[in-house]
């Protein structure tokens, strides 16, 4: 039997590290045949869903096609066997490894002559004589929400933020407290998941030029106390300002995080502390020791942490520990249980 056409084999590609995380999310909404696989999931469904709700993937990719092609005969064989007129215009690019067609640009010009020109990008993919094809269906990377027009110093890409929370086991209802929110993105990730919105609603993707439309999907609203700080004036405004873009609302209070008070009696407190050029030493290490000690001791915590030096400066036990990368810097999420 042949598969059903608004189920489509789809490739959800994330950052190393969160194939697990992304498997869970793609469940979650139901999804079908997922598999996680390196470098990302593989699954069934409608692109144009996946792409407006789910929180953590860097881009969907459709796949094509997938063929030997140890020669130029054989590689151009297998492109002209498929149908390209559904996808529009296309954009080869190519990556080889392991194959006699090693030269990405060669291949590129062969697939160019004969896909129709465009700008959706085709995705060709050589490994050992074996070539996949895939049409990219998200056009620019998905964290790119549409809400985020003013940055703090170093901020997270809104995908990585989505991992971050679902790595720590939060949902909406638990209470959730960053104390040096920067430009909002973790607060504000997590306000529109508490919300039931997509995290797609306010962009459009490049598949939208062959897929059908559809209404703009919702999910039930969970309330949910989501609160702020951040000792600088012009980074709050900026946040608040993301946040109204986002179509959400937080409270967000300028102040140092020594000062912060517990929006709740427990929930989880989380942060992309300032490390690296944002700051030299434990400072900011130390405050958040000094919040997870005293008034948010019966917290959970999730904290990006660069040095293993610094983790000492928390005072609590490592629950879990998963590797990251954040804006090229790796990074360890430190998931704390309740002091």
């Amino acid at each position: 039997m042949g598969k059903k056409p608004d189920h489509p084999t789809l490739f959800a590609v994330v950052p190393p590290g969160l194939e697990g995380v992304a498997a869970d999310e793609l469940r979650r909404h139901r999804f079908r045949d997922v598999t996680p696989l390196d470098g990302g999931v593989r699954f069934r469904g409608n692109p144009l869903k996946a792409n407006r709700i789910l929180a953590i993937p860097t881009r969907i990719l459709q796949r094509v096609a997938r063929f030997e092609a140890p020669s130029f005969d054989a590689l151009e064989a297998g492109a002209m066997a498929i149908d390209w007129a559904p996808f529009g215009g296309l954009t080869p690019q190519v990556t080889c490894t392991k194959s006699r067609l090693y030269h990405s640009g060669a291949v590129a010009e062969r697939l160019a002559a004969i896909v129709p020109p465009g700008d959706v990008t085709l995705r060709a993919r050589l490994h050992r004589d074996r070539c996949t094809l895939s049409v990219d269906t998200s056009g620019e990377r998905l964290h790119q929400r549409g809400w985020r027009l003013e940055n703090g110093p170093a901020p997270m890409r809104e995908t990585l933020a989505a991992a971050m929370l679902a790595l720590a086991g939060w949902a909406p209802g638990e209470a959730l407290f960053d104390p040096m929110c920067g430009s909002g993105t973790l607060l504000i990730e997590a306000a529109g998941a508490a919300a039931g919105l997509a995290p797609g609603r306010l962009r459009t993707f490049a598949c939208e030029a062959w897929w059908r439309t559809e209404a703009m999907p919702r999910f039930p609203a969970v309330p949910t106390m989501i609160t702020g700080r951040d000792q600088d004036a012009a980074t709050v405004a900026a946040a608040r300002r993301n946040a109204e873009r986002a179509g959400v609302e937080i409270a967000i209070a300028e102040g140092d995080a020594a000062d912060a008070t517990p929006p709740a009696e427990t929930g989880l407190l989380v942060c992309n502390p300032p490390y690296g050029k944002r700051a030299e030493g434990p400072d900011a290490f130390r405050a958040l020791g000094a919040l997870l000690k005293g008034p948010f001791a019966g917290w959970r915590a999730a904290i990006l942490c660069p040095r293993r030096d610094l983790e000492g400066a928390l005072g609590r036990r490592v629950e879990r520990r998963v590797p990251l990368r954040n804006g090229g810097l790796k990074v360890d999420l430190l998931v704390l249980p309740a002091g």
